[in-house]
């Protein structure tokens, strides 16, 4: 009877998924209804707006006059044109002081505009730079910090001074050195409980033997972390160390700031990672089986195995510098010591910095040679996934490609906008092979990809509304197409469950992790596909950016920036599979199974105001 009540429960829980999902496909083409119109002041500044955004009397006004005028009206599904164009990325958010810290980004070079602003302002301190823009439009600007710390504002202002972009960052003086490693010990501790944790769900559903076999591993992988814990600790009593020395009035040589501040900038990146990857894995399994169990095993690694790998041989290569009193590769360019620096005599003893970081470097050293190719966590994965999951499970591996364009016309079927996007991917249905000896089988799965290219076209001159606004007197310049980033590989192939997924959105932006579900029915040879919710999708800064000029009669030439969205991977592979999501499964002479789900979907037409085509493969077979 119990065990017909957990049926009873599954079966529903199935039955509201399901209905779940159905409200969600009514609204998918909806969704699909991207912007289709533009929002641009045809006298090349910005509408004013309220602080709710919506326009001021005036634009409403002129817009009840002149239907035309809708060009400048608030319009929550149009395409927005913003004055200038530029952006600012920093080396590094932490920085100690006397090191350097540099300024990138891009704006518009275009006859006379040919630099960009960059101010500095923080406590004591204001500082105006100009720095000169490449053929390509990119600027590069370092600067050392004083001994004034505290929380800095960088502003860089575009070419033409018409938009600015912010950043802020710390310069930290020696005092944060005497706990920089605090935050590292907490949430590396975190990350080995919740790993702890699975493994302890995982083991109470395997045999004696393998549950042994199990807790050895992860004996193995927590004297991996007691020794990273601990260079965590030396590295806070070395760092104490050289503060107290500093506090003393010993100056730092500028090849050991550099060190100490890139040693930093890894603790506090390494910190900061471990601390979203965490907060990734903190989920719950797909299913109380043990074969999600084994996932949520191999998503506990990610962290150690992706993150810390990388940083611990950073930290050891910092520290053999620093022995060496060889500076760091400078990755911020040559600093610039007129700007600020530290001035001679440098007079902290440089054997004392050898002494103090001699056990950092010792521990650094033992734990990479411990790690070996498999990483903190990789003798685990191996186990839990290629030895147990086997054993346990029944699974589907293989792979998927997605594509899709979206083509936006005119009122005459003109394209005045369209994008596609190409994906691919691994797939990964698991189920438990303990009940699964009749009627249908009901998996779970992961599918985990990313983008591996962008396309994008525009002609904003032929869209409607900016034709009635403009009255065709203002021209539209292309000045440069900024897609968002892509990588032409798969990085999930290698990893068909899901290991890492989180870790390697910070690599590949325009990644997605979405769960799935199938029923495979065996007396009629089909699979039926499901696909849930994401727990990592494309972020809003995939988009693509058009850069252009706006040049009239009686107008200026104006910097113009508008960015077009792009959908989330989740919507539009769900999309694909909304009018089928049924395929059938093959065996060959040997009884192997496998499916091939290929699905096509095609929206809207050259009439239509908008035409789409969905494409899905998905290929997979048993192991």
């Amino acid at each position: 009877m119990k065990k017909l009540g957990g049926m009873v429960k599954e079966e529903a829980e199935y039955r509201i998924r399901r209905k779940a999902g159905q409200k969600m496909d009514e609204g998918i083409d909806k969704v699909f209804d991207l912007p289709k119109k533009i929002k641009i002041n045809k006298k090349g500044n910005e509408p004013e707006t309220d602080q709710s955004g919506n326009d001021t009397k005036k634009n409403k006004k002129e817009s009840k006059k002149n239907p035309a005028a809708s060009i400048n009206a608030n319009d929550d599904e149009a395409l927005t044109a913003k004055d200038g164009f530029i952006t600012l990325n920093l080396s590094t958010n932490t920085v100690f002081t006397g090191a350097a810290i540099r300024f990138t980004g891009e704006s518009v070079k275009y006859k006379q505009y040919g630099s960009v602003e960059i101010t500095i302002d923080g406590p004591a301190t204001h500082q105006v730079r100009t720095a000169t823009l490449s053929t390509e439009g990119n600027y590069v600007m370092d600067w050392t910090a004083t001994e004034t710390t505290g929380d800095f504002t960088v502003t860089a202002k575009s070419s033409d001074k018409k938009s600015q972009s912010q950043e802020t960052f710390t310069v930290q003086g020696v005092d944060w050195m005497d706990n920089w490693g605090d935050e590292n010990i907490e949430e590396t501790k975190k990350a080995y409980d919740n790993l702890e944790e699975q493994v302890g769900n995982a083991k109470e559903n395997i045999s004696a033997k393998d549950k042994a076999t199990l807790e050895k591993k992860l004996a193995d992988v927590k004297e991996k972390v007691d020794d990273l814990t601990k260079l965590f600790k030396d590295l806070n009593a070395a760092g104490k160390a050289t503060a107290d020395l500093a506090r003393k009035s010993k100056r730092l040589p500028p090849t050991f700031t550099r060190n100490i501040s890139d040693l930093g900038s890894t603790l506090a990146d390494h910190a900061k990672k471990m601390k979203a990857l965490n907060e990734a894995a903190n989920h719950k399994p797909l299913d109380n089986t043990i074969c999600e169990y084994l996932v949520m095993v191999n998503e506990a690694c990610a962290a150690f195995s992706t993150i810390t790998n990388v940083a611990t041989f950073n930290i050891w290569g910092i520290l053999k510098n620093i022995a060496l009193d060889k500076g760091v590769p400078k990755a911020v360019g040559e600093v610039n010591e007129a700007a600020g620096g530290i001035p001679a005599p440098y007079d902290f003893p440089l054997k004392f910095a050898t002494k103090i970081f001699a056990t950092s470097k010792i521990d650094a050293e033992s734990l990479t040679t411990k790690m070996g190719k498999a990483g903190l966590t990789g003798d685990l994965v191996q186990f839990a996934s290629d030895v147990l999951l086997k054993i346990y499970c029944g699974t589907f591996s293989g792979e998927m490609t997605h594509d899709y364009t979206i083509n936006f016309m005119n009122n005459s079927g003109e394209t005045w906008w369209k994008y596609g996007v190409k994906m691919k991917g691994a797939v990964s249905l698991r189920y438990p092979k303990k009940g699964a000896e009749s009627g249908i089988i009901k998996m779970k799965g992961t599918m985990e990809g990313n983008a591996t290219s962008f396309s994008f076209y525009q002609n904003v001159a032929v869209e409607e509304s900016f034709k009635m606004g403009t009255k065709e007197k203002i021209q539209v310049i292309e000045l440069k197409v900024l897609k968002p980033p892509a990588v032409p590989f798969v990085s999930s192939q290698v990893d068909k469950l899901g290991f890492g997924a989180a870790a390697r959105t910070f690599a590949t932006p325009a990644s997605f992790y979405i769960t799935i579900d199938a029923e495979y029915d065996p007396d009629n040879n089909t699979i039926k596909i499901f696909i849930n919710r994401a727990l990592l999708d494309f972020s809003t800064l995939i988009k693509n950016t058009f850069i252009f000029l706006l040049v009239g009669p009686d107008l200026l030439p104006y910097f113009k920036k508008m960015d077009f969205p792009i959908h989330p991977a989740l919507l539009t592979i769900k999309g694909t599979l909304k009018e089928n999501n049924e395929f059938p499964v093959t065996k060959d002479k040997n009884n192997n199974l496998s499916f091939v789900a290929k699905q096509n979907r095609h929206i809207g037409d050259r009439s239509s105001p908008r035409e789409t085509d969905l494409n899905l493969v998905i290929s997979a077979k048993k192991d």
